[in-house]
């Protein structure tokens, strides 16, 4: 992974040299050699990279964009996370991975400042914004031509993940609750982010605990067929959510 590093201490999707380095990547391989204990000049290129990342909400001409013609997307654009890729819009999933990255290496103290508050501030008021009517995250935005976009899965729980440290305010709460009601969802990949997520918030509500237990034996089930399996994120996350209560959460900070 080290070897794949971008001069400017990011990385790509790949390691062939073509793709382009981005804040998605970036943070999924910051937050691991935090987890793996590595040495922090390894990755304290990225850390300073994606505080200092902007992504087009950004630019003030962008801004007045969405403000007076592109009004087929509702949010507000000066609360800004991280897209995909560079020169993009924000998104929920490289926003989220970004604000556990960012976060636990605050919690570490190896990054720290007045910019790197506004950052984290930003991206937290950007997935609120986002939310969903009555709780949960999609891709991008929660209300497209005036019409209210259901929540998927896997969004709204790298969104909980991120916005842990939040979880006394109604918007985290609703959207935890609607996460709880998808444990009978019948996608490997999706429970075990259901799994995942709501992990973090086993020491904060009485129900999660038991939804959980439920979560992991239909979760082993599905597993148990090789039909369920046939992609290496589900085969990864499965065996995250599948670890012993004792192992490390990748997706969890808490304060």
């Amino acid at each position: 992974m080290l070897a794949c590093q971008r001069p400017n201490g990011l990385w790509p999707a790949v390691g062939d040299g073509a793709a382009d380095a981005n804040s998605w990547e970036s943070a999924i391989a910051v937050n691991t050699l935090m987890i793996l204990g590595a040495a922090p000049e390894t990755f304290a290129g990225a850390l300073d990279s994606l505080v200092n990342c902007r992504p087009l909400e950004a630019s003030w001409l962008v801004r007045l964009k969405f403000r007076l013609s592109d009004r087929q997307v509702r949010f507000d654009p000066t609360k800004y996370g991280w897209g995909w890729v560079p020169d993009t819009v924000s998104w929920v999933a490289p926003t989220s991975m970004a604000l556990i990255a960012l976060e636990r290496a605050k919690r570490q103290g190896l990054i720290r400042g007045s910019e790197l508050r506004k950052r984290l501030r930003l991206g937290v008021d950007m997935l609120l914004d986002r939310v969903c009517p009555g709780g949960g995250w999609n891709a991008g935005n929660a209300v497209v031509h005036g019409v209210p976009l259901s929540p998927h899965i896997d969004a709204t729980a790298i969104a909980l993940a991120a916005l842990r440290c939040h979880h006394n305010l109604p918007i985290v709460r609703d959207s935890l609750n609607w996460i709880l009601n998808r444990i009978d969802c019948p996608s490997a990949y999706s429970l075990a982010w259901v799994i995942l997520s709501a992990a973090a918030y086993e020491d904060l509500r009485s129900d999660v605990s038991p939804a959980l237990d439920v979560a992991r034996d239909r979760l082993v089930a599905l597993v148990d067929d090789p039909r369920e399996v046939q992609d290496t994120s589900t085969i990864a996350l499965a065996a995250l959510a599948l670890e012993p209560e004792s192992a490390i959460n990748p997706f969890e900070v808490k304060m």
